[in-house]
């Protein structure tokens, strides 16, 4: 077996665990977040705001679900449509993102500014909010 395989076959091996015979996934280490955000489709950024529909619209929602704690701000719908809700959603993001010292322009738009804010915020353990 060569080394590289041996490695990865550790690493599997290592994010499994074995309970009365029965193999279950290990809980995630916060590290492996980021890789949860994979569920979000990935399409190439571009603003968007109000009005907008599509794949990145999806995206932005997703993100916004991961990034902002679902206990204290409800989850939005993932269908593309960046309504109210959306809006509503990215301007807490905003806000949030510059209690932090981010210096966001608080729109409610995804742009090349909040967009790299977001997707950090999205892939790390902790909500932004």
């Amino acid at each position: 077996m060569t080394r590289k395989l041996f490695s990865l076959v550790l690493v599997v091996l290592a994010g499994v665990t074995i309970s009365a015979g029965v193999a279950s996934a290990a809980p995630k280490p916060a590290e492996d977040v980021s890789a949860m955000i994979r569920d979000c489709i990935d399409v190439p950024n571009r603003d968007v705001g109000r009005g907008s529909t599509g794949d990145y619209v999806r995206e932005v929602q997703c993100l916004l679900n991961w990034a902002i704690n679902p206990a204290t701000h409800a989850r939005i719908a993932v269908d593309g449509e960046f309504g109210a809700n959306t809006e509503g959603k990215v301007r807490k993001f905003q806000q949030c993102a510059n209690a932090l010292g981010a210096g966001l322009v608080v729109d409610g738009r995804v742009g090349p500014r909040t967009a790299p804010h977001l997707e950090w915020w999205a892939g790390h353990s902790a909500y932004i909010c």
